[in-house]
């Protein structure tokens, strides 16, 4: 599993090759065609992750899923495998986003 990256980390990452705006629209563009998804971890810092679906018959798909936050080694990771149970909102109520994020420690640092 990768782990899901912030601006500023990608930023850091692509210095010499791309600047700031480059990388915010790249970004925009990849979410506008569900190549990545958002991640909001404890910090409040907005964090991107590639989709690990398949894009065969141009279908849409969600993103609820669990993220996984490590206490030790700081990376958020997507976990497909764990689905969120469905949340039945009152009438009139319009769900837009789920999102859950456990904290612990991953495999690697534990």
């Amino acid at each position: 599993m990768q782990a899901a990256l912030s601006h500023a980390d990608l930023e850091e990452k692509l210095n010499a090759d791309f600047d700031r705006v480059t990388i915010y629209r790249t970004l925009k563009t990849f979410l506008e065609s569900d190549l990545i998804h958002k991640v909001l971890d404890d910090s409040g810092a907005t964090k991107y992750a590639l989709c690990s679906h398949s894009h065969a018959g141009g279908h849409s798909h969600d993103h609820e899923h669990v993220h996984f936050k490590c206490e030790k080694c700081g990376k958020t990771i997507c976990i497909d495998e764990v689905q969120l149970p469905k949340i039945v909102l009152p009438e009139g109520y319009v769900n837009k986003e789920v999102s859950l994020l456990v904290q612990g420690i991953c495999d690697k640092c534990n």
